[in-house]
Order: C-alpha cells, then structure tokens, then sequence
C-alpha cells in the first residue's frame, strides 16, 4: 500500500471551508475531509497561520477562530518555514511573494502538491498544485 500523499493547503481552501457558511464549497470541505480521516497527510504553511487566525477572528470573533484553529491543527501538521524555504521563495521572482511562499514551503519539505482555489497564480510551479475537485477525483481514482 503507497503512503498517503503528503498535501499543502493553501490559505485560499482553508478559508473556503472554514468560513463559507452561507455558500459551502463542498469540494474544498472534503479535500480537508480527507487529511482529517488520514486518506492524505495534510500540511499548513507555518506562515499562513497569523493570515488564517486574522481572516477567522474577523469572521468568528477571537474564541470562534481559535477553535477553528485548533480544529484544523487536529487535521493539519504544520509544514516549517526557514531560511531556505523563504531564500527560494524569493529567488523565483513570482508576482505574489504568498504564493511563491506555500510554493517553496511545500517543495523544500518534500510534499507531493498544493491544493488550492488559485490554481493559476502558480503558472510556474515545479510540482502539481491542484483545485480541490484535482485532489478529489485523483484520490477517488486510485481508490478504484
């Protein structure tokens, strides 16, 4: 049996599934679903966490995002980010410097793609980087 694919979600699908109450995005819920029941490890960029803990205390209030916070550290190991990591961040030259980030985050430590809603943004990447529907049909593919 293949170990679970090692998968960086970028802020853009966190934010989508944990704050769209009114217009849930089924796909990104359960491209999270799957890190949570362990049919992938899920990772989060070390520097996504203060933008994630600010977008949630806005929309939940400060008790409401730490514990959506914790929650998602049940789900979530937490992807580190150095001098390397930021040093090859830099060295691509990427109009978004965030991107160029979760990017090098998840290459440097040896993760398999980036999920996330901004596909495009990663024109250049050297690894896949997946729309959450990506992540869901290739997992239900190797399943079958």
């Amino acid at each position: 049996m293949n170990p679970p694919l090692k998968t960086l979600f970028d802020i853009s699908v966190l934010v989508d599934a944990l704050t769209n109450a009114e217009h849930p995005a089924p796909e990104s819920s359960a491209a999270l679903t799957l890190a949570a029941t362990g049919h992938i490890t899920g990772y989060v960029c070390a520097a996504t966490i203060e933008s994630l803990h600010d977008l949630l205390t806005r929309t939940h209030g400060y008790p409401g995002a730490s514990a959506k916070l914790s929650a998602l550290r049940a789900m979530l190991e937490i992807a580190p980010v150095d001098a390397e990591v930021i040093d090859s961040a830099m060295g691509l030259g990427w109009r978004y410097f965030d991107d160029a980030l979760i990017h090098e985050c998840a290459r440097v430590n040896g993760l398999d793609h980036v999920i996330s809603l901004n596909a495009p943004d990663f024109d250049a990447a050297t690894l896949p980087v997946l729309a959450p529907s990506e992540l869901l049909r290739q997992i239900q593919a190797a399943a079958a």
